[in-house]
């Protein structure tokens, strides 16, 4: 299969050494704006445009990892030629975009999100073993991700750069481990003194799934001491006890080939994704009901469906 990636940023690197490496997909080109982060292989055809690029390459499939903000253009342009999509988390940035996006992907469009935490190993086989622990009936989860992450990219400048980057990937887990959904969120968001983040780099969710689940999460990427790994640290409290999840994240964007898999099946055989944009809507939803709640100063309802 023949793919076009868009974004040659921090993510867009690690995902063009993914992508040389499978013997099942050619990287017939690449797009960024910023000629500095083009590569130096022949085989690879590197563009500032991506609408000239979708029009040249004639890909079998778009790899969105262009910041958020961008996501709903470059899919867009996908779109209009009928090329299905594997779009970086979030869906977008804005909730308008969101929308926009999963609507016209619902209506035909062959579109998953990268959630490649969820995919990961350890994530994989620590779901497997939730149903044979002697915890019980799992009755709260709380989650704990503290980093001192400082990049110089477009999460600077992001309103929500933990909610959005990093804690959507949480989120997900979340919806996975638990398997349920949202129904009940509250939500705060603080930016620490000295912190090098002009958004919000610090979050406080209280979530109430639709089975009862009690969760909590707490986040923050201004951590100075007792960093935790990308995956968070998972506390589950069953009626018989506690079990807890600290996954080892040295492996660089670990469930990646997971996702790849995923993807490929799908665009050739139909083969619905566990992050399909149907799917990951909800993820996303939780996001958003987390900001209402933020600036309504309240707790948010999701809606059943």
């Amino acid at each position: 299969m023949r793919a076009l990636l868009t974004g040659l940023g921090a993510w867009g690197s690690l995902w063009y050494e993914k992508l040389l490496l499978r013997d099942d997909i050619v990287l017939a080109g690449a797009v960024d704006l910023n000629r500095n982060t083009w590569k130096a292989e022949a085989s690879v055809r590197f563009f500032a445009d991506a609408e000239q690029a979708m029009e040249l390459v004639k890909p079998d499939f778009v790899l969105n990892a262009t910041p958020p903000k961008m996501h709903r253009l470059i899919n867009d342009l996908a779109f209009d030629r009928d090329i299905p999509v594997l779009c970086e988390k979030p869906i977008a940035e804005n909730h308008e975009d969101v929308l926009h996006i999963a609507s016209r992907a619902l209506k035909g469009q062959k579109m998953m999100i990268a959630e490649n935490y969820r995919y990961a190993p350890q994530a994989r086989a620590f779901k497997a073993a939730l149903g044979r622990e002697p915890v019980g009936v799992i009755q709260e989860i709380h989650i704990l991700f503290k980093r001192r992450h400082h990049i110089g990219n477009y999460h600077m400048s992001m309103k929500h750069p933990l909610l959005l980057d990093v804690g959507i990937h949480h989120l997900d887990m979340l919806r996975y481990f638990a398997g349920s959904e949202a129904k009940r969120v509250t939500a705060g968001f603080h930016t620490p003194p000295g912190s090098w983040y002009r958004g919000y780099s610090n979050a406080e969710l209280l979530i109430t799934m639709q089975d009862g689940l009690k969760v909590t999460y707490v986040g923050s990427l201004d951590a100075e001491a007792n960093e935790t790994g990308w995956y968070g640290q998972w506390t589950f409290t069953g009626e018989n006890g506690e079990l807890c999840l600290a996954p080892d994240d040295r492996e660089d964007n670990a469930g990646s080939d997971a996702v790849l898999d995923s993807f490929i099946d799908y665009v050739r055989n139909g083969k619905m994704p566990e992050t399909h944009i149907s799917d990951n809507i909800k993820t996303q939803s939780i996001a958003n009901a987390a900001l209402q709640s933020f600036h309504e100063r309240k707790e948010i309802t999701l809606d059943a469906d």
